[in-house]
């Protein structure tokens, strides 16, 4: 009974988030009309909490996974360049085919960037969530200066948030914008597990129920007997 009810509170009690802020995206700089394989090319990102600001914190590792034919996985670290949530990564693939690229976003859950195409461009997949460069208030962009990320209002293609196309090729700017609301910052991410702490309450507070009513199960049944 103590294992079923422990269990019980466990998953009653709601769960702790993976970590503090929910989501982030990965936004790509403009990159290379081909890649070839066995050359090296290097790729500037912007890892964005909520599609619009830095992560003000330790981020942690960052960098681009691609995995290809037969399952080959690569993994490239990157690293922080002067402005905030700007990064740069040197890939390389070693051969042709069809290649899934992710961004590693350091606390955050991975981002599915698109699809390289070996000997071909880089397939940029849009984001299903809304991304929003500008201030938040009166256009004002006090995270960035000259250098920011792509569809930033200051490139002067108008509305940052207007619809893009599902798939961008390389060698253009993505316009990242979106379909779908933006998430809640208090919503979980996925994989969001309990925590140690939340199970050892649960724990807790099932074995004080119980021994709350074993003891005052006793008193009954000497009532009931005289």
């Amino acid at each position: 009974m103590v294992g079923v009810l422990a269990l019980v509170a466990f998953w009653m009690v709601p769960a702790a988030p993976a970590h503090a802020g929910g989501w982030a995206v990965t936004l790509l700089d403009p990159l290379p009309d081909r890649f070839e394989a066995g050359h090296s090319y290097t790729v500037g990102y912007w890892v964005l909490q909520h599609g619009s600001h830095p992560y003000a914190g330790d981020l942690g590792r960052t960098g681009l996974r691609l995995v290809g034919p037969n399952q080959q996985e690569l993994t490239f670290e990157g690293v922080a360049l002067r402005e905030a949530a700007h990064y740069a990564v040197a890939i390389a693939v070693p051969g042709d085919g069809s290649w899934r690229v992710s961004a590693m976003q350091g606390v955050f859950d991975e981002h599915d960037v698109g699809t390289l195409t070996v000997p071909g461009a880089m397939t940029i997949k849009k984001p299903d969530v809304e991304i929003d460069l500008g201030g938040h208030d009166h256009g004002e962009t006090p995270h960035w200066g000259a250098v920011h990320p792509p569809g930033h209002p200051g490139d002067g293609h108008g509305d940052h948030r207007a619809a893009a196309p599902a798939d961008q090729s390389a060698g253009q700017p993505a316009q990242q914008p979106a379909q779908q609301p933006a998430q809640r910052s208090d919503a979980l991410p996925a994989g969001a597990l309990h925590s140690p702490v939340t199970a050892a309450l649960a724990v807790f507070g099932a074995v004080v129920v119980l021994l709350s009513l074993a003891l005052g199960v006793r008193p009954l049944r000497r009532r009931l007997r005289g």
